[in-house]
């Protein structure tokens, strides 16, 4: 089914979870599933295993999950930014002393591993985030007893960004139309104004929120609607099957010192 994202956010990512072709697998086990994959490829001691979990866990996404390639990496390309500049500052050694900067091989070699095993551990979120709502993923954490009032703020300051992104794209535009983006200056004055009117509509906001709870008498506890959405047997193997061919596959790497940097 073809759709159309006027905005990257979070809240697209509800919309690709709507989509998704995954998006009817039980999410106990997606969740399951990408917390082990994750904790694989932070724990790996090599960079084979999270490059391959990062390229078979975007492919699965992108082609199983029936999602734009394109689509995919402009949202990955976020979190990439962040990896980047962290595993810059990881590679650079400052001596003040000496006021000299220099990149020494190992701080690169231990820069280059952390960011591909971030890489492979953010792809095997990005699987669940981008095939399961919130909504499910409160509903599951429920269910393993998280304190209640832990899911409903999640879940509250999650639904709230959608409020301040959509405030923001409007002040943004009006901006743009009466010329708030002319030079640096007046570019920094709209963004002020623009971060005092986000700060107000956000009370505004909550307090109407919360008199409309109020107003239909609510009891302080909120009850989340998720589908039910049974295991099925091949969605089960296919994840012990991958699971599985990971742990053999960093196995092999540290037995034969395969994809080990320096």
């Amino acid at each position: 089914m073809k759709h159309k994202h006027t905005h990257f956010g979070a809240k697209s990512i509800d919309e690709y979870a709507s989509y998704s072709g995954i998006g009817n697998w039980n999410s106990g086990l997606k969740m399951f599933f990408a917390f082990a994959i994750m904790i694989i490829s932070i724990s790996s001691s090599n960079y084979a295993v999270p490059l391959f979990i990062a390229v078979s866990m975007g492919a699965f996404t992108v082609f199983t999950g029936k999602m734009r390639v394109s689509e995919y990496f402009s949202m990955l390309a976020i979190p990439v930014g962040f990896m980047f500049m962290s595993g810059l500052a990881i590679a650079v050694d400052i001596n003040f002393a000496g006021f000299s900067i220099t990149l020494p091989a190992e701080n690169i070699q231990r820069a280059l591993h952390i960011t591909i095993k971030a890489l492979g551990a953010v792809s095997a979120m990005y699987m669940m985030s981008l095939s399961t709502p919130v909504s499910d993923i409160v509903a599951v954490l429920g269910k393993l007893k998280m304190p209640l009032i832990l899911t409903e703020l999640m879940n509250l300051m999650y639904r709230y960004i959608f409020i301040l992104a959509d405030s923001q794209a409007k002040m943004k535009i009006s901006a743009a139309s009466r010329m708030g983006w002319k030079n640096f200056k007046i570019s920094i004055k709209t963004f002020g104004l623009i971060g005092g009117n986000i700060f107000a509509v956000s009370l505004h906001k909550a307090n109407d929120y919360y008199n409309a709870i109020e107003s239909r008498c609510g009891s302080g506890r909120i009850k989340f609607m998720s589908k039910k959405k049974p295991v099925k047997a091949e969605h089960l193997m296919f994840f012990i099957i991958y699971t599985t061919l990971i742990i053999m596959f960093e196995i092999i790497c540290c037995v034969f010192s395969f994809g080990r940097l320096g």
